[in-house]
């Protein structure tokens, strides 16, 4: 009989206090930390947003010159003028998955996972899952 390997998992929350109506928060690095923490080697996470008004993507990294374009493609894509928030929230989506190798996170070296506000400024929380 083979044995199978038991993969344990670990929450954690991540606090953020957005200041903008609208706002865009790199995570990564938090993400990170949690990993090394942990002491992961080969594992996934799970980046969930409780919210309806806000998500998290992983993207190319943003920098100021490109955020206005990010906005206007949201706006234009968004089909319920009256309440932005949540359908941009829903458009972008509420959960990423990632996967670790070597106790770093699988991604290109431009890419980001970030947390996006809609409808701020408020306290919001991150719940990362993380796996080996």
């Amino acid at each position: 009989m083979k044995e199978a390997a038991v993969a344990m998992g670990f929450v954690r929350e991540i606090a953020i206090a957005t200041t903008e109506r609208e706002q865009l928060i790199d995570l990564t690095p938090h993400i990170q930390a949690i990993v090394t923490e942990l002491g992961i080697k080969d594992g996934f996470v799970c980046v969930y947003v409780p919210h309806t008004s806000a998500a998290v993507s992983i993207h190319r990294e943003v920098d100021v010159a490109d955020r206005p374009r990010l906005d206007e493609m949201l706006d234009r894509i968004n089909p319920d003028p009256a309440t932005p928030h949540y359908t941009k929230a829903a458009l972008v989506a509420p959960t990423e998955v990632l996967i670790v190798k070597d106790g770093k996170l699988v991604m290109d070296d431009d890419q980001r996972v970030y947390f996006y506000e809609f409808d701020g400024p408020k306290q919001r929380r991150i719940i990362v899952y993380v796996t080996d």
